[in-house]
Formats: C-alpha cells, structure tokens, sequence
C-alpha cells in the first residue's frame, strides 16, 4: 500500500509540473511572442502530456534500480 501511494504521489506531482510548464510556455508564447490563445491551447496540451510521459518514463526507471 505504501509503494502505491509514492507511485501515486510521484504521477500526481509529475503531472502538476507538467501542467505548470505548459501553461507558462503558453503565457511566454501569447504575451511575449504574439501567438493568438487558440493556437496555443493544442499545442499546450500536447507539450504537458509529453512532458508527463517523460517524467513517468523517469520515475519509473529509477523505481527499478
């Protein structure tokens, strides 16, 4: 039960700061390069799950050493 919920915990916080990084690459995008908001929301989007695939990718590789 423990393993469970450092692994839950673990996605939780990966998936936050994939969703932070996102959202501030969005902002840096619309207010310092000009990029209309409905351009961005996809691309936001796609940039969080990916970073979050890679932080999971991360995390569970280290979970097995």
């Amino acid at each position: 039960m423990k393993k469970f919920v450092q692994l839950a915990t673990g996605l939780f916080l990966a998936l936050g700061s994939a969703a932070i990084v996102a959202y501030a690459m969005a902002h840096l995008a619309q207010h310092s390069l000009g990029f209309p908001r409905s351009i961005l929301r996809e691309q936001a989007l796609i940039c969080a799950a990916i970073l979050l695939g890679l932080v999971t990718i991360e995390f569970l590789a280290s979970r097995e050493k």
